[in-house]
């Protein structure tokens, strides 16, 4: 059995999180992590304009692997408060780069990702109902955004409310509702 190798962008992923174990994301050095993976500065900013940019970087693809992992009916909850308490494990990472993003670049990042998963969800669900593009899309968009509000408002609130209770009322609220919609939409309901 062959392993790859990780690419120069994950093993820099990966040397910042270890780094990110013993320090704050400010102390963390370009040169600090290229000599980590024996490349030189000038081959890390191939990559990367800075730290910053990296840990951007490490942030959004961990957190859509966290949700897209669990992208259906079933299991979005498990993978959303999988994320959840992923950012709150790391929560000073997590507000340093938060804080690094402007809140429509990080609302878009969320949208995206969050938009993903719900769109997978409804694929699952909407079997031979016959919806309208512009419907699918509003069910999609709507519990989309529906998510992205607590999960923004959890994040401004210092993420305070344990994230298994957050996502077990969602869970709950959203528990035949989505399908529910599906049905209103395509005159079955």
């Amino acid at each position: 059995m062959t392993t790859t190798a990780p690419s120069t962008k994950e093993a820099l992923g990966l040397a910042l999180k270890q780094q990110l174990e013993g320090r704050p994301l400010d102390k963390v050095t370009v040169s600090s992590l290229a000599n980590q993976i024996g490349i030189t500065r000038q081959a890390f900013y191939y990559h990367f304009a800075d730290v910053y940019e990296l840990a951007v970087w490490v942030f959004e693809t961990e957190v859509a692997n966290h949700i897209m992992a669990h992208a259906s009916y079933g299991e979005w909850s498990d993978g959303f408060k999988a994320m959840l308490l992923y950012m709150q494990r790391h929560r000073d990472q997590v507000y340093a780069v938060v804080n690094s993003l402007s809140h429509r670049k990080l609302e878009r990042f969320f949208y995206k990702t969050l938009q993903a998963m719900m769109e997978a969800i409804v694929t699952e669900l909407e079997a031979d109902r016959r919806l309208d593009s512009a419907d699918r899309a509003f069910i999609i968009d709507h519990y989309t955004l529906s998510v992205l509000g607590h999960l923004l408002h959890w994040l401004a609130d210092g993420m305070r409310v344990d994230p298994t209770k957050l996502v077990d009322k969602l869970a709950i609220i959203m528990r035949g509702h989505v399908r529910e919609s599906l049905d209103r939409f395509s005159g079955l309901g």
